[in-house]
């Protein structure tokens, strides 16, 4: 077997070291919740076309399931919104109205948070749209390295993880915590995750339900750079073919 030069070797290592750095460059964090308000594009179209978001840019999709079978509560609207300010929504015989201060799940000021709204199957809006419950499965176009992600006044059990890439997931249930906390999860290599916000049928607030909001953060997994991998693989070739050409003349002389 033909022995390499310790110069060789070096290069060899060098360049090996170059190209699995330039292969994995550090991916940056990048906000779940697009940074306006409106409402979130679902399977269930929104109610104004011209407030309504379209997060396939963003690298995923949403989908707006059945929230408790046949309790009375069918596939909620899902909305990205701040207190800063006041909206209504409006279509297909509905009326969404968001003020600066809800009747109980108020985030901070400037704060971008997903605010779901339950629907019940007859069609109506509990509270006046201010009941934060509902159940959404988001499909990324890539898998998301981490993802974490802060839940707003789970003042009840009942919001939850339920599915992480299509497999069911049972120890992902959040505890019930003090009015207006925060409490935060993080998921790793994420193609698609189903998430219950809130709940409809709470034991702590039987009247009104336990609503809760939902915001995040993704990582996506890095990905080779090929044509930085691929010069430095002729680093080594070129490397290569020069000691050996030095190798011969030597040899000759």
């Amino acid at each position: 077997m033909q022995k390499i030069p310790t110069l060789a070797k070096t290069l060899i290592a060098f360049s090996v070291g170059l190209s699995v750095a330039a292969a994995m460059p550090s991916a940056q964090a990048a906000s779940l919740v697009p940074q306006l308000e409106g409402e979130v594009q679902t399977n269930l179209g929104c109610l104004d076309p011209n407030q309504c978001i379209d997060t396939t840019s963003l690298g995923y999709t949403v989908t707006s399931l059945d929230f408790d079978g046949a309790g009375g509560y069918g596939p909620s609207r899902l909305f990205v919104d701040t207190r800063s300010t006041s909206n209504i929504y409006e279509g297909q015989g509905l009326k969404v109205s968001f003020g600066t201060k809800d009747a109980g799940t108020n985030p901070a000021l400037n704060e971008y948070w997903f605010r779901p709204v339950a629907i019940t199957e007859s069609g109506n809006l509990p509270e006046s749209g201010q009941l934060e419950v509902g159940r959404f499965l988001l499909e990324f176009t890539e898998v998301m390295s981490e993802i974490t992600l802060d839940f707003f006044d789970v003042e009840d059990i009942g919001t939850a993880i339920l599915m992480l890439n299509g497999e069911d997931i049972t120890d992902l249930v959040l505890q019930a915590s003090k009015n207006n906390g925060i409490q935060s999860l993080t998921l790793h290599n994420v193609k698609s995750f189903e998430v219950q916000l809130g709940n409809t049928s709470s034991s702590k607030f039987p009247k009104t339900g336990d609503g809760v909001n939902l915001r995040g953060n993704v990582v996506p997994k890095p990905v080779p750079e090929a044509g930085t991998t691929v010069s430095l693989g002729a680093l080594v070739v070129v490397s290569l073919f020069g000691l050996r050409r030095r190798g011969k003349t030597a040899s000759v002389a």
